[in-house]
């Protein structure tokens, strides 16, 4: 068994690394071109390995824990931010779509439990942590399924720039390689860095990135 979580460890450093240097070249190629389709796989399919193996790797520690949960909210937004383009043309959701999202509303729900561990235990750190991402992953989820039941309506028929399914794969995508980013800021952190500024910033920085990328395509396609 010791054995097996070894390898799960060098699995999951290796996908991790293959995801943090990938990750950028669907993001600087043409949208859609080969490019950009050929290494966006490889970018899922190594965010997939991640969250597989931070779950193998489950153990209850909050480092730990938060690490996989991090794992987890990544790894969804790679997978919904797919599935928004093979959706494109049929909305409606299939199992799967509603599978992954339940599974997140439960990862989220998760997060919160441990927020209030951490509280109960005068650690302000993870309970500032756990509350934050776990009050985002249920909110990305729940937008999700209010889309599926129809609470949410989207038109993919109106002009492309403003098309549900090509702005916020731009928001998915760029959301994954946030939360990557910050797992190996965390993983790696210098010790002059406060720990909360590197939990946080990435996102920050990476939120501010995205809704200019958001805004340069609509402006480029007005035109």
């Amino acid at each position: 068994m010791q054995n097996f979580l070894t390898f799960a460890l060098y699995l999951h450093i290796f996908a991790g690394f293959t995801a943090l240097t990938t990750g950028l070249i669907p993001m600087f190629s043409k949208k859609g071109g080969k490019v950009h389709i050929i290494w966006g796989t490889v970018y899922y399919w190594a965010m997939f390995i991640v969250a597989l193996t931070a779950l193998i790797r489950f153990q209850m520690k909050l480092n730990l824990i938060f690490l996989s949960g991090i794992a987890i909210f990544s790894f969804y937004n790679t997978f919904t931010g797919v599935r928004l383009i093979r959706r494109k043309d049929n909305p409606n959701p299939k199992f799967i779509d509603w599978f992954g999202a339940g599974l997140m509303v439960l990862g989220s729900f998760g997060m919160l439990y441990f927020s209030y561990l951490a509280y109960r235990n005068d650690i302000v750190f993870y309970t500032v942590l756990f509350t934050i991402f776990g009050i985002f992953m249920f909110l990305l989820a729940f937008e999700d399924l209010r889309i599926f039941v129809g609470k949410k309506q989207i038109d993919n028929n109106v002009p492309l720039q403003t098309r549900y399914w090509f702005q916020n794969h731009i928001s998915r995508m760029g959301g994954s390689y946030i939360a990557t980013v910050t797992a190996f800021l965390v993983v790696n952190n210098p010790p002059y860095i406060p720990g909360l500024v590197v939990w946080i910033a990435p996102g920050v920085i990476g939120g501010f990135i995205i809704a200019r990328t958001r805004k340069f395509y609509m402006d480029k396609f007005r035109k």
